[in-house]
């Protein structure tokens, strides 16, 4: 994020309004571990450091280190909730929110986080994430049926031409509910959900990537067969990368492949036990149990023609 000189100005000022000298070390630590302000200031450690030299520093070292959003938000966790019973209200937290809000971040209530605004950029990232941090995201992953045989049976063209459709028809329904699109390997896409309903949201993109593909091989597809996929969605804690290469290795995403690849029949959409329980009962009702495999606590959804 582009910080602006005002606005970290501000910042430095409301740190040394809001909080002393030890809470502004412990708030700086929790961003940054093990930070030491003799050590960043270049002061030997009997020399004492003032609130107005220790914000400057950790202030330019979030901006730095790309971690200002991070301080931002701490800061708008002490104000409404304090530390250690105590109430610190931080004067110029209106003013930070509005400068950072122009800078295209929004708040989202659920996270407590800071994220683009998906009106004016949309990054694999959400516009703050940086490699190896954690969160608990929901995933979605999902591959087409039988692709190899297609592209035998219908052309290199024509398949590619029928992916770049299911590949918009993808991107549409993950953004739409505030995901990103981490990968797309040949005929098949990995998506992560963070902010929001993370959980919800990933759900409903899967049921709406299925809904847009079954008015799509009615109304478009020109290869004369329906195009098929398998989809799954699981939740977990997963580090962030930015290489999509170090993101699959994890466990979390290995797991959700697997199910969606040798679990979840075609055309259908399987949640996994992690997931079901943040689903209200209007959702979780048009779901399954899979008759055909012996983990019965995956549940499937497809599109069926009605009395079907």
């Amino acid at each position: 994020m582009k910080v602006r000189n005002s606005l970290a100005q501000i910042m430095k000022k409301s740190l040394c309004e809001a909080i002393n000298l030890d809470l502004m070390s412990r708030l700086a630590r929790d961003i940054f571990p093990d930070y030491d302000l003799h050590e960043r200031t270049g002061f030997p450690p009997t020399v004492p450091i003032t609130s107005q030299l220790a914000a400057h520093h950790i202030v330019n070292d979030a901006i730095a280190e790309n971690r200002f959003l991070h301080l931002a938000e701490r800061l708008i966790l002490l104000d409404r909730e304090g530390y250690m019973g105590r109430r610190y209200p931080v004067p110029g937290l209106a003013e930070i929110v509005k400068q950072i809000r122009v800078e295209g971040y929004v708040w989202d209530e659920n996270t407590e986080l800071f994220m683009e605004d998906p009106r004016v950029r949309r990054t694999p990232n959400w516009g703050r994430l940086l490699d190896e941090d954690e969160f608990r995201f929901a995933l979605l992953r999902l591959d087409v049926a039988n692709n190899s045989r297609m592209v035998q049976t219908h052309g290199d063209s024509a398949m590619r031409g029928a992916l770049e459709d299911l590949r918009q028809i993808v991107s549409r329904c993950v953004e739409f509910r505030a995901g990103r699109i981490w990968q797309w390997e040949g005929d098949g896409a990995l998506a992560g959900f963070l902010f929001g309903s993370r959980v919800v949201s990933a759900v409903l993109a899967g049921m709406a990537i299925l809904h847009e593909l079954f008015l799509y091989d009615r109304l478009h597809n020109r290869l004369g067969e329906p195009l098929r996929i398998r989809a799954a969605v699981h939740t977990g804690t997963l580090r962030y990368y930015a290489d999509p290469g170090k993101l699959i290795k994890q466990e979390i995403v290995q797991e959700t492949e697997e199910i969606e690849s040798r679990l979840t029949p075609v055309g259908s959409l399987v949640i996994t036990p992690a997931v079901a329980p943040s689903l209200d009962r209007v959702i979780l009702d048009r779901f399954h149990h899979i008759q055909h495999i012996s983990d019965s606590r995956l549940l499937a959804y497809e599109v069926r023609m009605e009395g079907a």
